[in-house]
C-alpha cells in the first residue's frame, strides 16, 4: 500500500497511512525486526481484537489520570517480564493518552524500541500521533515529562472514527480547526462552511502538522505554532485535574483566550477574532466549570514553551498565519483567562 505521505524529520523518516479499514492490514504494513507487542486498553482490545497476528498484547488503563510515569513504568515492567529485546516493536493502538503514554514507555525502554502508532481517535489521528512528541503528565502540569521519538509508521484508519462518541469527535475537530488557523485556510473553510468529508479533513490536518514537524522536529521555532491555544488550555486542564472537559474543548477555549490577547495587542483584527470564535462556538464546546483564575494562571507558569522568565504564546494575525510572541506578561495571560472563564 502506498503511504498517504512520508514525513522526513531530522532524526527519522516514516510513512503515514490514511484510509478506511486499515486496522485489519496493520500486520502487512509494519515490517517488524523482532517480536511485536500491541499496547492498548481493555476496551479497544475487545473492539479490535488481534491487529497483528501472533503479537503479545499489553493492556493499560485508559483515561487522562493514568497518563503518568507510573503507567509508563508498568509498561516497561510488562515488556521486561515478557522478554522484549532491543529489536522489539511496540504497536500502540488507541487515542492520545494511550499513544503518548505507551509511546513514551517505548522510547525509554532499552533506550528505545521501534514504535508504530495506530490512532483510534480523531484527536490522535490529526495531532498526537504525528511528529514524535511523547509525554506523560506531572501534577504541576500537562506533558511535562517526555521525549522526542519519531515512530516507524503511523496507520490512521478513518473508518474507526464513524463510531466515536460525539464528544471525542469534537475533541479532535478543535485540534484540526487549530491546524487551519495556523497554516491552511482551506482547512478552516471546511469548518466554516461545512458540511465536510471527514477523511478530507483528516488528510488536510495531517498535512499541516507534517509540514511543520518536518521543518522543526524539536520545537526550536516553527513547531511552536502547534501550541496555539494550548497555553490557557493546559492551564484549564491542570486546574480541573484533567477532568470535566476534553483536551480539544480546552484548546477551543484556549484559542478564544489567545485571540482576546492578540486583539488587545493589535496583532489580530477584531472582526477576524470574531470570525474564528463564531466557528469554534458553532461546534458547541463544553464550557469549563467555574475556575479559579489564580489556579489556571499558576498552571501556565509550567508551560513548556516558556524560556527563562519569558512567557511564550502563539497568536494569529489572520486565518492561516500565526506568530510566536516571547514577551507575554502574566497580566495578559490573566486577561485571556478572564475572556473564557
Amino acid at each position: 500500500m502506498t503511504p498517504f505521505l512520508t514525513i522526513t524529520q531530522a532524526s527519522a523518516t516514516y510513512s503515514v497511512f490514511v484510509g478506511r479499514r486499515l486496522i485489519g492490514r496493520v500486520g502487512e504494513l509494519i515490517h517488524p525486526r523482532g517480536k511485536v507487542f500491541v499496547i492498548t486498553s481493555a476496551a479497544l482490545r475487545a473492539r479490535f481484537g488481534d491487529v497483528v497476528a501472533g503479537a503479545e498484547q499489553l493492556v493499560i488503563q485508559e483515561g487522562e489520570k493514568y497518563k503518568t510515569l507510573e503507567t509508563a513504568n508498568d509498561i516497561v515492567t510488562q515488556l521486561l517480564e515478557r522478554g522484549a529485546k532491543r529489536d522489539a516493536m511496540a504497536v500502540v493502538v488507541g487515542g492520545g493518552m494511550i499513544g503518548d503514554t505507551a509511546g513514551f514507555a517505548a522510547s525509554i525502554f532499552l533506550r528505545g524500541i521501534d514504535l508504530v502508532h495506530v490512532p483510534t481517535t480523531l484527536l490522535a489521528q490529526v495531532d498526537s500521533s504525528i511528529g514524535g512528541k511523547l509525554a506523560v503528565n506531572h501534577p504541576k502540569g500537562k506533558n511535562l515529562i517526555g521525549s522526542f521519538y519519531p515512530p516507524r509508521a503511523v496507520i490512521a484508519d478513518t473508518a474507526v472514527l464513524d463510531t466515536l462518541p460525539p464528544h471525542e469527535r469534537l475533541s479532535g475537530m478543535y485540534e484540526a480547526l487549530k491546524g487551519g488557523i495556523i497554516g491552511d485556510p482551506s482547512l478552516f473553510d471546511l469548518f466554516e462552511h461545512g458540511p465536510f468529508d471527514l477523511d478530507d479533513m483528516v488528510r488536510k490536518a495531517i498535512r499541516v502538522k507534517a509540514e511543520i514537524v518536518s521543518a522543526d522536529e524539536k520545537e526550536a521555532d516553527l513547531r511552536r505554532l502547534l501550541n496555539y491555544g494550548h497555553t490557557i488550555a493546559h492551564g484549564i486542564e491542570a486546574a480541573l485535574q484533567y477532568e470535566g472537559i476534553t483536551h480539544g474543548e480546552a484548546v477551543a477555549w484556549g484559542m478564544i483566550g489567545a485571540n482576546a490577547i492578540a486583539v488587545r495587542r493589535g496583532l489580530l483584527p477584531a472582526e477576524e477574532a470574531a470570525r474564528i470564535e463564531r466557528v469554534i462556538l458553532f461546534y458547541d464546546p463544553a464550557r469549563p466549570p467555574h475556575l479559579d483564575r489564580a489556579e489556571v494562571l499558576a498552571a501556565t507558569e509550567h508551560d513548556k514553551k516558556n524560556t527563562g522568565s519569558a512567557r511564550v504564546m502563539v497568536f494569529p494575525r489572520r486565518v492561516g498565519e500565526c506568530v510566536v510572541v516571547s514577551d507575554v506578561t502574566e497580566e495578559e495571560i490573566a486577561y485571556g483567562i478572564d475572556a473564557v472563564t
